[in-house]
């Protein structure tokens, strides 16, 4: 023990400082161990929580279903698919992209479409004591919403009790409502008048609660609880899913979702083809006005005329014309559909797809500009649903439709040019048949010219008729371009909660919360509590480590003191062996870093013991601003050292000094004296070398009780005269903190030979729980307390 205390104290003498600490580990276990009720009692705790929250937290169910998205390019397109030509089918097939559909399903305006007519901002529940259970189609009423009163509806739960099939009462303690009604009746409560209709036959029991908040509030539950995703990259079927407490109804909602979705899908393709027949309708008229005039004139040119029949010579010239009057023919209706779509184009007003059947199919790319003119406009309808007029997505469809619009107008003129130059080519082949004729007589060549009119306008009001019967009857067989795969279906079991997911949390709950308890509260705590905290702060050894005086004596030995205390301040004195020099007189200091830490405890009983070794013991109290020594043996102050301090006497009798104690006659003290104005300068004046010399001579340990170090500077006076200082700490009483009075003490040199000492140690403590438990049976005073030892140290 020797050479520890001596490698300890080289390493204080050089004024090194404690290193970084690994984690202890030991430490941490022992600590928990110590607290294992409050972690049990924490852990019961969480799983009684745990289990009341299993009992009344909501149950929630995963519904999904399956849509499947045609594609256009490669799945069947709806009642025009084999039943009329590819031209005509592209006015009513455009592509579904799957991604679009998802934003569709996920719109509010069909959530709220659903909302309202589900009402499913009205929920019933049954009430079974502290638990509530939503109930749907087994309720035994129904709600109705007859109209609201207010903008904004705040939520609001109503008590129902049903007395009888005809009649119930309906009460909300908060707004004060107690209202008894008829079933049918309609109520008025203050944010809306309601009705409450009975279900014949239904099984119901007594008390209920209904629920109304606002039709976007319900909005708002719904689309957080309901999704849309992609089943597969490479697939167009969308995966629905949708969250809720009752199985039965969310299945119910999901089913309407689908329904109103496909209801409005067909909506869609059925404008489609409404536009094409109005825009047809009008051409139609148009024309047939135009050939009744001309049918009128060329009556009127016969009657005039008395022309009946074509002359014989005419039939051959007319023959071989007829072929290039139907090419002409065909030219000029397609110019007249050019012109038409030319002027309905040049009005950027209108939105409607135009269809690109009339167009001649012979001309490929000119239909294809069409069609992708009108596959913007579809695509911007179906996202009107789920985008407002001025987002950023209509804007840029917007935006496309415009530059498509004006290509399209480009590509009119271009192909406006082509079959101008055609006609001409035509005419100019007829203007040969034309000088032949001109030798016909004139009323012949005028009777050809309305002939050809009348043709003309003939052919083109047939083929606006065949196109709307086309056109009508893909209407009426057109079918959406998504349907169901699989229909909303919930799981065997809620998804949430879950019994061991819970118990687990709670565990680990138990667990963390006391760990973090005890973590704070180490952070928490500035005050010394174990022997790591002194260590983890300086080098300074620790000689000695004192219990808890349980007894409140200011002495705690003596010669037949036998208690644990005493035999701790043995252990102290046995310690004072290899640090002192036993062979001379040894002058020892106790201080500490403030007051109240038991300097003058520790120094009184330390005394005591080295005189039951038959060693001559002398207190010094030394502390001469607040005296405690004289005190605590129950001696006063009066003649002390500051009657000696001021004493003007040149030869001083040091033994009227020295007061004698009654617990042994080989300890003495020597009073403080009165309080002075100036106990520093009494210690520099050169009188307490004197005094201390004298003492050496005779005994053999001089005890001095001083001030705190950390409060004033008396201790460092006294150092030189000091054979070894004890620095005085307690526990849960001393500052961590001021333990750094230590490391600036050693690193400045001012005291040489320091020792720490530790006061007060509590039983069963972190770092000291060794102490205090007895010493094998030394310090039993009883038979009762002898079992206690025995029971304290095996444990």
């Amino acid at each position: 023990m020797s050479s520890n205390l001596s490698s300890v104290n080289n390493s204080v003498q050089t004024g090194t400082t404690p290193e970084e600490d690994a984690i202890d580990i030991k430490k941490i276990v022992a600590h928990l161990v110590q607290n294992w009720i409050l972690f049990i009692a924490s852990i019961i705790i969480c799983i009684i929580l745990a289990t009341l929250y299993w009992y009344y937290a909501l149950p929630s169910w995963h519904v999904a279903s399956k849509i499947l998205v045609v594609d256009s390019k490669n799945g069947p397109q709806g009642g025009l698919s084999g039943t009329l030509s590819s031209e005509m089918g592209s006015l009513f097939n455009a592509k579904s992209s799957a991604d679009n559909e998802i934003q569709v399903l996920k719109s509010r305006t069909l959530i709220e479409k659903t909302v309202a007519s589900m009402q499913l901002n009205v929920k019933t529940y049954l009430k079974n004591g502290l638990k509530n259970k939503e109930i749907y189609n087994d309720a035994p009423f129904t709600v109705k919403i007859a109209s609201y009163k207010v903008d904004t509806v705040i939520l609001k739960k109503y008590d129902v009790v049903i007395i009888s099939d005809n009649e119930y009462r309906i009460s909300d303690s908060e707004d004060d409502i107690d209202i008894k009604a008829k079933f049918g009746q309609t109520i008025s409560l203050p944010q809306y008048n309601i009705v409450l209709e009975y279900v014949p036959g239904a099984s119901h029991a007594k008390k209920y609660e209904i629920a109304i908040q606002s039709p976007d509030g319900a909005v708002a539950e719904v689309t957080k609880d309901f999704n849309a995703l992609l089943s597969d990259k490479q697939a167009t079927t969308i995966d629905l899913t949708y969250t809720y407490s009752h199985p039965a109804k969310g299945e119910a909602i999901l089913n309407k979702i689908m329904e109103l979705y496909l209801v409005s899908n067909l909506q869609n393709e059925k404008l489609i083809a409404d536009s094409t027949i109005a825009f047809i309708d009008s051409r139609i008229i148009l024309v047939s006005n135009e050939l009744n005039n001309i049918e009128k004139q060329f009556e009127q040119y016969k009657t005039k005329n008395n022309l009946a029949n074509i002359t014989e010579q005419s039939k051959s010239l007319v023959s071989s014309a007829s072929n290039y009057y139907d090419k002409l023919a065909q030219q000029e209706i397609q110019l007249s559909i050019i012109n038409d779509l030319e002027k309905y184009l040049n009005n950027p007003k209108n939105k409607n797809v135009i269809p690109s059947s009339l167009i001649n199919p012979s001309d490929q790319s000119f239909g294809q500009a069409i069609n992708s003119y009108n596959d913007l406009l579809i695509s911007r309808d179906k996202s009107s649903l789920s985008y407002t007029e001025d987002n950023p997505v209509i804007l840029n469809y917007d935006k496309q439709i415009s530059n498509s619009r004006l290509n399209l107008l480009r590509n009119i003129a271009t192909y406006k040019k082509t079959l101008q130059v055609g006609k001409q080519q035509l005419q100019q082949k007829n203007a040969g048949f034309t000088g032949q004729l001109n030798q016909l007589p004139n009323k012949e060549r005028n009777y050809l010219d309305f002939s050809r009119q009348q043709n003309l306008k003939q052919e083109l009001f047939l083929f606006l008729l065949q196109k709307r019967e086309e056109s009508a009857i893909s209407r009426n067989s057109t079918i959406s371009s998504s349907r169901v795969i699989d229909t909303a279906k919930s799981e065997f079991l809620p998804f949430k909660p879950k019994r061991s997911i819970i118990y687990i949390i709670a565990l680990f709950l138990g667990v963390l919360i006391p760990g973090i308890y005890l973590l704070f509260k180490e952070l928490l705590n500035v005050r010394i509590d174990s022997k790591s905290d002194i260590e983890s702060i300086t080098n300074v050894p620790i000689i000695g480590e004192i219990g808890h005086n349980s007894d409140k004596q200011s002495l705690v030995t003596g010669t037949n003191s036998r208690s644990v205390i005493s035999e701790q301040f043995r252990s102290l004195r046995t310690n004072l062996q290899f640090v002192l020099d036993g062979s001379k007189s040894n002058v020892l200091l106790f201080t500490s870093s403030m007051s109240g830490e038991g300097k003058s405890f520790l120094s009184l009983n330390l005394g005591s013991a080295l005189a039951l070794t038959d060693k001559k013991v002398v207190f010094v109290e030394m502390d001469l601003r607040k005296p405690k020594l004289s005190e605590s043996v129950g001696l006063s102050i009066d003649n002390g050292y500051t009657n000696y301090a001021i004493s003007e006497e040149i030869n001083y009798d040091f033994k009227k000094l020295l007061k004698p104690l009654s617990f042994n006659k080989n300890c003495f003290l020597i009073s403080a004296g009165p309080i002075p104005p100036n106990p520093a300068e009494l210690l520099i004046n050169g009188k307490l070398e004197k005094l201390i010399t004298y003492l050496r001579s005779e005994f053999d340990y001089i005890i001095m009780d001083c001030a705190p170090v950390g409060l004033v500077t008396d201790a460092l006076m006294l150092e030189r005269h000091v054979d070894l200082t004890f620095f005085v700490t307690r526990q849960n009483f001393t500052f961590k903190s001021q333990l750094n009075i230590l490391n600036g003490l050693i690193k400045t040199q001012k005291i040489e030979s320091l020792y720490i000492v530790v006061n007060d140690i509590k039983t069963q403590k972190g770092g000291y729980s060794s102490y205090g438990q007895g010493y094998y049976g030394y310090g039993i005073d009883s038979e009762q307390d002898n079992w206690l030892s025995k029971i304290k140290f095996w444990k």
